[in-house]
């Protein structure tokens, strides 16, 4: 914890928490993991949902702060701004708030039945895959492959509504996932590769990572497209959703051709998570469940 006593130092915590536990795609988790048990329940069951949302938040939470924790000795050479390196909080600190979410979140899932915190004990553990061996290899995309096509799954199981048509969100999302990666990586590719680390975006480098990252959300928007002849989808719900995300991705490509700059490749993690969150809601809001 911040050395500093009083409440000023109790908000220095605080912020070094919010900070630690990547708070943006922690949140966009959680708000995915809810809307899918909305659609799923068919419902406002505004209760269980929030049950659910906060379990997958805590569940991405923890991934995060372990993330932080491992990567100390990298952020205090290139990233002052992160919160063990300004002394926000302690590292250790850091790995309770790691633990404390992990617990949390699968004792919230466990609440949704056994089937449902198993599922969300293999999403927190291709998380620590990723924190522990697969961040600087060329398989630093796979556990995006397995974290963000599960929420869906997530979703429906713990409203005890899964249909198997669910699991097809795992090889529609794998282009999605990569994308993720890339686009969460690409900011820090320079620090990071200074300091060895080689995981898929770093090989690609800026450029090519950036037009990989593009491909795939525009593969992708093909794709959903055509799951209406394929999969039955209703097309009055996917198709603005899809129409949506092509703009996105158009904006996501003019800022950073127009704007050369970092700040235009963390506004293209944003966009990204976003994007791939509308993506996902109307696919699966639009799917022939019943």
């Amino acid at each position: 914890m911040s050395q500093d006593g009083g409440p000023a130092g109790l908000l220095r915590t605080a912020r070094g928490i919010a900070l630690v536990i990547h708070l943006f795609p922690a949140l966009m988790n959680g708000v995915a993991g809810a809307v899918f048990y909305l659609i799923a329940a068919q419902a406002f069951a505004i209760g269980p949902a929030l049950m659910l949302g906060l379990s997958a938040f805590l569940i991405h939470a923890s991934i995060g702060s372990l993330n932080d924790y491992l990567d100390i000795d990298l952020d205090r050479r290139s990233r002052p701004e992160k919160p063990l390196v300004r002394g926000d909080l302690s590292p250790g600190l850091a790995f309770a708030v790691s633990a404390a979410c992990a617990i949390g979140g699968l004792a919230l899932s466990l609440a949704f039945g056994l089937p449902v915190m198993l599922l969300a004990l293999v999403v927190l553990a291709a998380g620590l895959a990723y924190d522990l061996w697969l961040k600087g290899t060329v398989w630093s995309w796979a556990p995006y492959g397995i974290a963000i096509p599960a929420l869906p799954v997530w979703g429906f199981l713990a409203a005890g509504q899964f249909a198997p048509v669910l699991l097809v969100s795992f090889p529609l999302g794998v282009l999605v996932a990569l994308a993720l990666n890339l686009a969460n990586t690409i900011p820090d590719i320079r620090d990071d590769t200074a300091y060895g680390i080689q995981g898929l975006a770093h090989r690609l480098g800026v450029r090519n990572a950036s037009i990989v990252t593009w491909l795939c959300f525009a593969i992708t928007i093909v794709l959903l497209a055509l799951t209406p002849v394929f999969l039955g989808n209703d097309p009055r719900l996917l198709l603005p959703g899809v129409g949506l995300g092509a703009v996105l991705l158009a904006v996501m490509v003019g800022d950073r051709l127009v704007n050369r700059s970092l700040a235009s490749l963390r506004r293209g993690w944003y966009l990204s998570a976003v994007l791939a969150g509308i993506l996902g809601i109307v696919w699966v809001a639009s799917l022939p469940l019943n």
